[in-house]
């Protein structure tokens, strides 16, 4: 497939933290000290889609609910493979 714009792609996807569809999604990045710093944003396959109120939550109040962020990732993991954007060695 090639390289792909993750944050692109994101336009009019469903948020990966709760599934909302509501035209806000972005490609929101997750940041865990080992892989950001100030100034510093985070690779893009380190990110997941998230609407408005997601994205604010794990920047916010959430950062740190890593069990919110492990589960938006994962799904977004998934979603990747089926879309063909990342693939597995057979």
């Amino acid at each position: 497939m090639g390289q792909v714009n993750l944050r692109k792609v994101a336009k009019g996807k469903n948020c990966s933290v709760c599934g909302a569809d509501d035209g806000t999604i972005v490609l929101a990045h997750l940041r865990l000290g080992f892989n950001s710093g100030v100034g510093i944003k985070p690779p893009d396959h380190h990110a997941m889609y998230a609407c408005f109120s997601c994205h604010s939550y794990i920047d916010g109040e959430g950062r740190g609910d890593y069990k919110i962020m492990l589960g938006g990732y994962l799904r977004q993991i998934d979603k990747w493979t089926e879309e063909g954007v990342i693939t597995w060695a057979k």
